[in-house]
């Protein structure tokens, strides 16, 4: 059986919540999105319940992101009565991106798939982050990281990946003292410009966050 919708909602804060009016297609396509990331495969028919958007609008909608190959159909489910409902989910390969991590004491660098899923991982530790070499390492772990994604998904699918999230301490000179960081180092820290360096090393578009900020989005979505 098909939950409800009341039991689907468990936290109505984090609903999302679309709109019926005309021109607002990009963001109603985020709110579809959205409740099937926060409650796995929904049938149209609960996804217009808890988006609050006509069965129709939700229709094309999902017409349309199954052209953008975004969800996929799964299996029919056969109720007592009535025609059988098919959940709509995430299409793991719809879409990737890349998070990199800039710590204090290493880097991260993943590949996540539509669903949040990480596919691939590479951490390159360091006792201080040295901002003459470190931009040099994240794009060769990015190369690395679209090469595995070419390779496991054929050049069709490579350019999937659509950008880049960075997570990173403001003011990384000012832990000098704690990192032992050479003085010489930490004062070229506080002339770069993280975001803009990023992009000018991946060629991607770029998100940047405090890794404090990021540890608490990433905490509200798991």
């Amino acid at each position: 059986m098909t939950p409800t919708a009341a039991t689907l909602d468990p936290h109505p804060r984090l609903r999302p919540r679309g709109s019926n009016q005309e021109g607002v297609r990009q963001y109603n396509e985020r709110v579809v999105l959205q409740t099937i990331r926060l409650h796995g495969a929904l049938p149209k028919a609960d996804l217009a319940r808890l988006t609050h958007l006509s069965p129709q609008t939700v229709s094309i909608i999902i017409e349309r992101l199954l052209e953008d190959d975004l969800v996929i159909k799964q299996a029919p489910v056969r109720g007592k009565v009535g025609q059988p409902s098919v959940p709509i989910s995430l299409n793991p390969d719809g879409a990737f991106s890349v998070g990199i991590k800039v710590g204090r004491r290493n880097m991260d660098a993943l590949l996540v798939d539509f669903t949040g899923r990480v596919r691939q991982r590479h951490t390159l530790p360091y006792p201080w982050p040295d901002p003459d070499t470190l931009f040099d390492d994240i794009a060769r772990h990015v190369t690395q990281l679209q090469a595995h994604l070419h390779d496991t998904l054929g050049a069709a699918k490579a350019d999937r990946l659509l950008g880049v999230g960075v997570a990173a301490p403001f003011s990384l000179g000012g832990w000098q003292t704690l990192l032992g960081m050479p003085e010489a180092k930490a004062r070229t820290w506080q002339a770069i410009d993280i975001p803009t360096r990023m992009q000018d090393t991946t060629r991607l578009p770029v998100h940047f966050v405090k890794d404090t900020s990021a540890a608490c989005v990433a905490e509200l979505v798991a």
